[in-house]
């Protein structure tokens, strides 16, 4: 080991022998490496990367002899003549009416989405989609029947654990999309684009009946 001129520690390598190659081929046919790098003063990973180098091989009589780890000449494994089923089988599956204990709910339970949103299980089909159904729907609907198509129910005052059927409103998500774009901005602005809008829509009408009347 030497210093250079930076005063860092600079390692020389060690090269290897003739001689050291010869005694870690006679010691590999029989020894792990961790052993023969102790008997031969060197690194783990110095023995590992010079027998890949050299090429040497065990046949698998040495390496039962000395043991990796794998199963030894004559020893049975303990699963050997068991009936296996690999992960993802049917027979890994649950079984036909049997429900997951950690996931399964009961038809009438509750639960709150990411988006602060209240489900209630409805029916247990399997299908979340249909089990499922927002609390805040299934209250209007109670008054009103069936929620049209295209639309979605929200809260007037915008607070989700106010359920009063007065508090329900169904509207389009067209609408939804158009308020929740307006909210963004101060009360001021917000009434000024329900006006403009209102405008727009006025002048849209009249144009087209003047144009139904005066065709081309």
């Amino acid at each position: 080991m030497s210093i250079n001129d930076t005063g860092r520690r600079r390692t020389e390598y060690r090269w290897w022998t003739p001689e050291e190659d010869a005694l870690l081929t006679r010691l590999y046919a029989d020894h792990k490496l961790a052993d023969i790098a102790k008997k031969m003063g060197r690194g783990l990973s110095s023995v590992a990367n010079r027998r890949q180098k050299l090429g040497l091989k065990r046949t698998p009589d040495q390496q039962a002899r000395i043991g990796n780890g794998q199963f030894k000449p004559g020893k049975k494994p303990w699963n050997k003549g068991k009936p296996h089923s690999p992960a993802g089988s049917r027979a890994t599956q649950f079984k036909p009416g049997a429900k997951p204990s950690n996931t399964w709910r009961p038809i009438g339970a509750e639960r709150t989405t990411k988006d602060g949103v209240v489900i209630r299980k409805v029916s247990d089909t399997g299908r979340k989609w249909e089990d499922w159904r927002p609390v805040q729907v299934i209250e209007w609907e109670r008054y009103h029947g069936p929620l049209p198509d295209g639309h979605i129910v929200v809260f007037k005052d915008r607070d989700r654990t106010n359920l009063a059927p007065e508090n329900l409103e169904a509207i389009t998500r067209a609408e939804n999309m158009r308020r929740n774009s307006i909210d963004r901005y101060p009360p001021e602005y917000r009434q000024a684009a329900i006006t403009l809008g209102w405008f727009k829509r006025k002048l849209n009408r009249i144009e087209k009946e003047q144009q139904n009347e005066n065709p081309e």
